[in-house]
């Protein structure tokens, strides 16, 4: 009874997610499916092994935000198998770099990722960010997990570490940051502060993406 009850629950809140976000829906399926036709006639088309992979529409909002704040370099932080910089590197003037700790997602995005994309094989909690040369760092569902909390922590604070150092502006993304019981994802306002958020953008229930200025 009480599957049946949680199943009515999930198939009610899908129904009313759909009407809410019925018109961006059809623009992220556009999105997904121009993109993934533009890529299938590169070595940039490939099934992720990605547990979340951001979906096309989310990449280009993110596209035009580095473009807007003439962004040169830009860090993704778990880059998975690689969608997102070859994107970033197809559509921005940015130097691009992805740090992928799992092995499979990391041969795959570094086999075929552009000519001008770095992609480093590393626990992105051990970046030494004083040598990176990038001022945007973007998380696509971080370690938000309640066991995660202090690596996730630790990593936040030496960006900020560097950054201040460095004395530049930057910029840290978050995609996917609300609490999602999909996968157990917690509220990030633990880390950062809405005083620095500058936008959101929403991708549909449950896909958010903000930036942060600092």
């Amino acid at each position: 009874m009480l599957k049946e009850q949680n199943l009515s629950m999930i198939i009610k809140h899908s129904i009313e997610s759909i009407y809410l976000y019925r018109k961006k829906i059809f623009k992220v399926l556009f999105y997904e499916i121009l993109y993934k036709c533009i890529y299938s006639k590169s070595n940039h088309t490939y099934v992720p092994p990605d547990n979340y992979p951001a979906a096309y529409y989310v990449i280009y909002k993110i596209s035009k935000f580095i473009n807007s704040k003439k962004i040169s370099g830009v860090v993704d932080l778990g880059c998975g198998s690689g969608r997102l910089t070859n994107f970033l590197s197809d559509k921005t003037e940015a130097k691009i770099y992805g740090y992928e700790i799992n092995q499979d997602s990391y041969q795959i995005a570094n086999q075929n990722k552009n000519q001008d994309v770095t992609i480093v094989n590393k626990n992105i909690v051990d970046i030494d960010f004083d040598t990176l040369n990038a001022e945007c760092f973007i998380f696509n569902g971080p370690l938000y997990k309640a066991e995660h909390r202090p690596d996730f922590e630790i990593l936040i604070n030496k960006i900020h570490k560097s950054m201040r150092k460095k004395k530049k502006k930057y910029y840290i993304i978050g995609i996917n940051l609300d609490e999602d019981k999909r996968h157990e994802a917690e509220d990030f306002n633990y880390v950062f502060h809405k005083k620095n958020l500058s936008k959101v953008v929403t991708a549909g229930p449950n896909k958010k993406i903000r930036f942060f200025e600092y």
